[in-house]
C-alpha cells in the first residue's frame, strides 16, 4: 500500500504537500482557497487509494512525516478504532475535558487539526467518547496563530448532539502512528541538511567535506534509524508513550541542527529548513505523551 502511496507523491506534488497547509499570520483570502483544494485533492487520492485500509498504518505515518503531509488522515484512522462503522469521510480529534448528559456533549478542545474541513469530530480523554458531526450551531472554532503555521482550532462543543458514543480512546495506536510520522519528517529535515552540506561551498570545497560536520550528520543519520526500527518493532505498542517521547526528542533536534547547518539561508521563507523546524515544533507536542 505505501509504495502505491509513494509513487503517488513523486515529482511536483511533494512540495505542494509539504506547504498545503502553510499559512504565515493573518493569511487567507484566495492563497488560502487554493491550499485547501490541494488538501481536498490529497485527501482524496490518500483514500482511493487505500489509505484508510490500515494494513501498513505505521509505514504510511512515516512517508506522511517525510512529506510533512498536513490533514486529518492519522486522526481519522484513530477514530476509526473507536467508530468502525465510519465511512471514508474526515475525521478530527477533539481532546478535552468532557461533560456528558443524555446525548449530547460539552467540552472545550484547545489543539484541534483541521476543525475547518472534516465532517466528523472524534471528541475524546474522558471515560467515553463522543462521535459528533461537524457544522452544528452547538460548535464554535477558532483557528490559532501558531508557530507551526498549520491548521490548528480551539474547538468548543455546548450541548453538541452526539452520534455515537465509544469507550474511552487507548492512546497506543495513535502515539505509534505520531511517532513515525515524526520519523520521516526527521529523515526528510536530515536529506535537507545533507543535500546541503554537498552543495554549500566554503574555502573551495563543499562543508560535508569538514569532519565535525560530517560526524554531526552521521550522528543523526544512526539516531534516525534507530528510532526507525524502534516504530516498526511489533511490540512498540507496549510503550507507546515512551516511543513518541524519542522520537519528538529526535524530531526537534534533527530539524534544530538542519537550521543550524543551513544558517541564515535556512530562515528564509522559501526554504524548507525552517518549514521541517516549525512542524517538528508544533507536531511532538500534539498528542499527550505521558499516557499509554
Amino acid at each position: 500500500m505505501t509504495t502505491t502511496i509513494a509513487e503517488f507523491f513523486e515529482g511536483d506534488l511533494a512540495p505542494l504537500v509539504r506547504r498545503m497547509a502553510d499559512r504565515p499570520r493573518g493569511e487567507g483570502g484566495d492563497t488560502d482557497d487554493d491550499r485547501r483544494e490541494t488538501r481536498a485533492m490529497v485527501w482524496e487520492g490518500l483514500v482511493g487509494l487505500g489509505a484508510l485500509d490500515g494494513s501498513d498504518a505505521v509505514g504510511l505515518a512515516e512517508l506522511l512525516g517525510s512529506v510533512l503531509y498536513q490533514g486529518p488522515l492519522l486522526d481519522t484512522l484513530t477514530a476509526r478504532e473507536l467508530f468502525p462503522d465510519l465511512g471514508p469521510a474526515p475525521v478530527a480529534l477533539a481532546e478535552g475535558s468532557c461533560s456528558d448528559q443524555d446525548d449530547t456533549v460539552t467540552a472545550r478542545c484547545d489543539f484541534v487539526g483541521f476543525a475547518a474541513e472534516v465532517e466528523h469530530f472524534a471528541v475524546v480523554g474522558g471515560a467515553r467518547s463522543a462521535l459528533v458531526r461537524a457544522g452544528h450551531p452547538s460548535i464554535t472554532t477558532r483557528r490559532h496563530e501558531e508557530t507551526g503555521r498549520g491548521e490548528l482550532y480551539r474547538v468548543d462543543f455546548d450541548g453538541t448532539p452526539v452520534t455515537a458514543w465509544a469507550g474511552p480512546l487507548d492512546w497506543a495506536g495513535a502515539q505509534v502512528r505520531q511517532a513515525a510520522y515524526l520519523v520521516g519528517l526527521a529523515q526528510a529535515a536530515l536529506d535537507h541538511a545533507v543535500d546541503h552540506a554537498k552543495t554549500r561551498r566554503q574555502f573551495g570545497r563543499a562543508i560535508g567535506a569538514n569532519q565535525a560536520l560530517s560526524f554531526r550528520l552521521a550522528e543523526m543519520s544512526m539516531r534516525v534509524d534507530a528510532a526507525r526500527l524502534l516504530v516498526h518493532d511489533p511490540g512498540t505498542a507496549a510503550h507507546a508513550a515512551a516511543t513518541l517521547a524519542e522520537t519528538a526528542d529526535l524530531a526537534r533536534t534533527v530539524t534544530t541542527r538542519t537550521m543550524q547547518i543551513h544558517g541564515a539561508a535556512g530562515m528564509r521563507s522559501d526554504d524548507d529548513a525552517q518549514l521541517y523546524y516549525r512542524r517538528a515544533a508544533a507536531e511532538s507536542v500534539r498528542l499527550p505523551q505521558p499516557r499509554g
